[in-house]
């Protein structure tokens, strides 16, 4: 049983992302995108090349937290970039883009000068607050719109969904973090990382149905 949930473990997200990262392909014969969608293929390339590199190092029994604290940053400051694309409030744009240099920064001493050892979860439970309330705003921005839309054909309705869910679940999971130590509750920190695998899944399908969604399939008769 442990053997068959470690394979699942190490062979799962790297998955979902490489289908995501398929998916995101479809984005360069539908019609012209946003500068976030055009994007988002090299972001999973690129987060698919660090889950390797993560799991090989993981294989060999390497220290993996810096990588993953690295990687972490990495993703949120670009899902902060595409929400920031993606709401139309002037002034909401204008905070998120003051927000990321400042979340840069905060994100850096936290790792290198204040928690040097172990998960930077205070910066991730920041970086999880900032995505929830961004996409929080979009929902509210969405339903105020006059018009009718159709969200099944909506890239950003299916992003900022998959962003609000994850982000949503992993912030008590990562605030967890600050008040165990790792080596003494090994049995909790596996539960949370199966958790976090199966949360990372629904994100990377999310994000799948946003980069197909625009497609038009022609039906013969």
């Amino acid at each position: 049983m442990v053997n068959t949930m470690s394979t699942f473990l190490y062979f799962s997200s790297p998955i979902f992302m490489a289908i995501a990262l398929l998916a995101s392909l479809a984005l360069f014969v539908q019609p012209r995108a946003d500068l976030y969608l055009t994007l988002f293929p090299w972001f999973l390339l690129l987060g698919l090349l660090g889950e390797f590199w993560s799991d090989y190092r993981a294989f060999h029994q390497e220290n993996n937290i810096m990588l993953t604290n690295l990687t972490s940053i990495y993703s949120v400051i670009f899902y902060l970039f595409v929400l920031q694309r993606i709401i139309r409030t002037p002034k909401m744009k204008k905070f998120l883009a003051y927000v990321l240099p400042g979340y840069i920064l905060l994100s850096v001493i936290n790792i290198f000068l204040v928690q040097k050892v172990g998960v930077h979860s205070m910066s991730y439970s920041l970086g999880c607050l900032l995505i929830v309330a961004a996409c929080i705003f979009y929902f509210w921005e969405l339903f105020q719109q006059p018009q009718s839309v159709n969200l099944v054909r909506e890239p950003a309705f299916w992003i900022c969904s998959g962003l609000l869910f994850y982000y949503a679940c992993t912030f008590p999971l990562f605030g967890l973090l600050n008040f165990i130590q790792i080596s003494k509750y090994d049995t909790i920190v596996r539960n949370l990382v199966i958790v976090l695998v199966l949360l990372n899944m629904f994100l990377n399908l999310s994000f799948t149905i946003a980069f197909l969604c625009r497609l038009k399939i022609k039906r013969s008769m």
